[in-house]
């Protein structure tokens, strides 16, 4: 019996509620999409109708809300990914500083480890390509770019506290005035 009257309501208001919901979302896709969703909600609540002289209405109300879900779930799709964009310049915007003064820092390193961090960080060189470069072993090359970085990193935190993200990128600094060079920006 249940199977019979949903057959008849989709043959009789299949295309009725198809050209209502493309009206209002302008897509086949997800008009198709949005139907087969009313359909469905139908099926599940067809119990619930008292009064089979108000099926129509029934049907597009529930038409007018899958429709309203859809615009709910793209506006906060494009909420989310509008403030991923916006987690992301802010991260860059953070690094930019960043880097304009983090090559005062790397500059007062004792010179075997400002060379070593200057070619591994900054020029993205290899421990093996620092090696040779310097004409020193791979083992003391690794060295020297550990000792740099533990050292930049000291003068780095005396400097600023710094917030970083699950991954260890830069999201935001905040400067210790009292500890920054003064051409610090």
């Amino acid at each position: 019996m249940m199977e019979k009257l949903v057959n008849k309501i989709w043959k009789d208001y299949h295309d009725q509620l198809y050209a209502f919901i493309f009206s209002k979302v302008k897509d086949q896709s997800t008009s198709e999409d949005i139907l087969q969703d009313v359909f469905v909600k139908t099926l599940e609540k067809i119990d619930k109708l008292k009064d089979s002289e108000k099926l129509k209405s029934w049907l597009y109300t529930i038409s007018r809300n899958a429709i309203s879900d859809h615009f709910r779930k793209i506006q906060k799709e494009n909420f989310i990914i509008e403030n991923l964009q916006n987690d992301e310049e802010t991260k860059l915007s953070a690094m930019k500083q960043a880097e304009g003064w983090i090559k005062l820092y790397i500059d007062v390193l004792p010179e075997n480890y400002k060379v070593a961090i200057q070619l591994y960080e900054l020029e993205g060189k290899s421990i093996d390509e620092i090696a040779k470069h310097q004409n020193i072993s791979y083992t003391n090359a690794k060295a020297r770019v550990q000792r740099g970085r533990k050292a930049l990193k000291k003068k780095l935190t005396d400097c600023c506290t710094f917030n970083v993200d699950a991954y260890g990128n830069l999201i935001d600094y905040h400067k210790n005035p009292e500890n920054c060079p003064k051409n610090c920006n």
